[in-house]
């Protein structure tokens, strides 16, 4: 890699570092990506990660959500898809770039790294600040929050009434099945709280 490719890498790391849950990439696939891109050895073929998650961001933004595609890494419909959509948006893609992408693969192909990772961290940007991934995500997010309270109540509930039996059975109340029936409601009820937090933690939206 290129010492000015550096910032531009760890952009793109950084983008699926934090929306990797809602992007659906993969461990270890963020880094494969950025080696295909910077890489010395020029590919014969662009890598079907590569290609897939160009495609799978351009789904984000015009339709709000994830849909896996899978384009055969030999193909260009993602590259004539991602031209039409810089030259429709006001994406600022210098003419040059637009040039190389209109020749498909070749043309994308032959782009230096630096303008691929703009390319693709430009992308990563838009599919961010698309409205409706934006509704998406704070529906998903709303929908957690529920789930939350609700566990917390159902374990404040439950602990009280494990408190309660304590008391009434002088603190032995191991091996008890209604103890342990509830024991295993309170694990259960902080499974479904923690569940829910990692969901909103995996938009992006909270700290």
């Amino acid at each position: 890699m290129q010492p000015e490719d550096v910032g531009a890498a760890i952009q793109f790391l950084e983008f699926c570092r934090s929306f990797g849950e809602i992007f659906q990439i993969r461990k270890g696939q963020s880094e494969k990506i950025v080696k295909d891109i910077t890489g010395d050895r020029q590919l014969r073929e662009v890598s079907s990660v590569v290609a897939e998650l160009h495609a799978n961001l351009l789904s984000v933004i015009e339709n709000g959500n994830y849909k896996p595609l899978k384009y055969p890494r030999h193909g260009d419909a993602w590259i004539r898809k991602l031209r039409k959509y810089i030259t429709d948006s006001t994406l600022h893609a210098k003419d040059f770039i637009l040039e190389y992408l209109s020749h498909g693969l070749s043309g994308y192909k032959n782009l230096s790294p630096s303008h691929k990772l703009d390319v693709l961290n430009s992308l990563c940007d838009e599919a961010l600040s698309s409205e409706k991934l934006k509704t998406r995500i704070e529906a998903r997010e709303c929908v957690a929050r529920q789930k939350i309270r609700a566990a917390t109540e159902k374990e404040k509930e439950l602990k009280e009434r494990q408190n309660d039996m304590a008391k009434t059975m002088g603190g032995e109340i191991a091996g008890n099945d209604e103890a342990n029936n509830i024991f295993c409601q309170i694990k259960e009820a902080k499974e479904v709280k923690q569940a829910a937090m990692n969901g909103i933690r995996g938009t992006g939206m909270c700290p």
